[in-house]
């Protein structure tokens, strides 16, 4: 599994949505749309988990390694981004005005929103695991649907891709977000006992959950890969559930945190509770993540 093959397709996505004017897709269409694939994409995710063989062997052994480096990454990550944040000016007092003012129980209805349809995808993947032919590629497929519309609501916005992929802030966020990351990454590597190159490889997937563990599980460990789709499964779902309240404090922590993912998964969250003005911060620093995903893991687990 290639760059190219990879990321490729994902970005001809995006790019085939931000220079097709597709008349049907009406900035109100895609807001919706972009809002349900959200949902739909994790019960699927869900329901891949779900139908795992031995599956409660696994997520033992699994569960437990992707617990410890979630916590590292977590508390490390968000350190290092809340302090660059307040070095370089991440609040972005400038748009605070565009944020709308969700109350906790609101943040907290959509949090609980996130995780039932992770959990509702285990149970049914759990009893129906004969169904679960082709889940893999459906989810594939709804991520092009999803990168088609980030693409649509970006041309809508008047974004454009030039200041988007030379966005100081979001260099910043990026490699804040990698050094932070495979710090962490190398410090539980230590504690779980796993080779440094292998714990490196495991949070290199910087939140890209449909990449990481299918390609360290290909790369010949299948108990290391399902570690690294939990942790960044579960580094999407916090995300998801901290971003509205990221969004008073800093746009380092919540963008950064949403790791590759913030250019597409992550995304129509992050314009909501940042504004517009938050989208070409998140597609530059997303890309860059991405970009470097399929690179560094079979890089780090090819060293011994």
């Amino acid at each position: 599994m290639t760059v190219i093959t990879t990321l490729g397709p994902l970005l001809v996505a995006l790019l085939f949505g931000y220079w097709v004017d597709i008349k049907f897709l009406s900035p109100k269409r895609v807001a919706l749309g972009l809002e349900k694939l959200v949902y739909l994409i994790l019960g699927l995710i869900g329901f891949s988990i779900g139908a795992l063989d031995n599956l409660s062997e696994k997520l033992v052994v699994a569960g437990f390694q992707a617990f410890v480096l979630f916590s590292l990454v977590t508390l490390i990550s968000l350190t290092a981004l809340y302090c660059t944040g307040l070095r370089f000016g991440g609040a972005h007092a400038e748009s605070q005005g565009n944020i709308p003012q969700a109350s906790k129980r609101q943040a907290l209805k959509d949090a609980a929103q996130t995780l039932a349809w992770v959990i509702a995808g285990i149970l049914v993947g759990y009893i129906g695991k004969d169904w679960a032919m082709g889940v893999d590629q459906a989810v594939t497929g709804l991520l092009y649907i999803l990168l088609l519309l980030v693409g649509c609501q970006l041309r809508q916005g008047n974004h454009r891709l030039k200041k988007m992929l030379l966005n100081k802030q979001a260099a910043i966020i990026a490699v804040t977000t990698i050094a932070s990351t495979l710090f962490a990454g190398w410090l539980s590597g230590l504690i779980l006992n796993l080779n440094w190159h292998q714990s490196l490889a495991v949070v290199s997937g910087f939140g890209w959950y449909s990449l990481s563990g299918i390609l360290i599980t290909g790369l010949g460990d299948p108990v290391l890969g399902t570690t690294a789709f939990l942790l960044d499964l579960g580094r999407e779902i916090v995300a998801l559930m901290l971003i509205p309240f990221f969004a008073k404090r800093s746009s380092h922590m919540s963008v950064g945190y949403s790791g590759a993912t913030a250019m597409d998964f992550t995304l129509p969250m992050l314009s909501k509770f940042h504004g517009p003005e938050i989208v070409p911060v998140c597609i530059a620093s997303g890309f860059i993540m991405s970009l470097l995903t399929p690179i560094l893991i079979p890089l780090f687990l090819g060293m011994n």
